[in-house]
């Protein structure tokens, strides 16, 4: 039995959002009631990436020389175990971490007051992470993130000179800089 329009407006208000203290919820509770719970919370998640380890004493011998003239000596020395190792920031890292159930959510929580700047923040260190990993010898992950954070991978050329027989900008860039220096030749 189909239901009547005033069981389907139960609880709401003329303009269909849903009324206080109805018994129907509007959505899920947020998860943060304000931009300084996030804010602790996205500092935890950056330390927290950093891994776990304890240090444990390594004790060597080491001998050296033959019969009567040999010496031995004992080095302690320190040596890091990691517990947990650490991992590199990730946008959908840290929405799991913070408790989203997608990056949308992340992006949706950045959209509201008080919450906009930490999240801001905490996504410019995952892009600056990224960003670092330009600088090793394999780059073409890294680059599809970057672009998919809005970054753009294209090459401008502009042409100068006579219509006919035009200069590209690289080519009198590498004149003025001989010229210069006085290395014109």
């Amino acid at each position: 039995m189909a239901k009547k329009k005033s069981e389907e407006n139960e609880g709401r208000k003329p303009d269909g959002k849903f009324a206080e203290g109805n018994k129907f919820s509007p959505g899920r509770t947020p998860v943060y009631s304000n931009g300084e719970e996030l804010a602790e919370k996205l500092l935890e998640y950056f330390e927290w990436i950093k891994g776990e380890f304890i240090i444990e004493r390594k004790i060597t011998s080491k001998t050296t020389g033959k019969g009567k003239d040999a010496v031995t000596t004992t080095e302690d020395e320190p040596v890091k175990i990691w517990t947990r190792y650490p991992e590199e920031p990730t946008m959908t890292g840290l929405a799991m971490y913070l408790g989203f159930e997608s990056r949308q959510s992340l992006y949706d929580y950045g959209k509201k007051d008080g919450f906009s700047y930490p999240i801001k923040r905490a996504l410019l260190e995952v892009e600056n992470n990224y960003e670092k990993g330009l600088f090793g010898d394999k780059v073409v992950g890294v680059i599809w993130g970057l672009k998919n954070m809005g970054w753009t991978d294209k090459t401008e050329t502009k042409l100068t000179g006579d219509p006919d027989n035009p200069v590209e900008i690289k080519e009198q860039t590498k004149i003025i800089f001989t010229r210069g220096f006085g290395d014109s030749k």
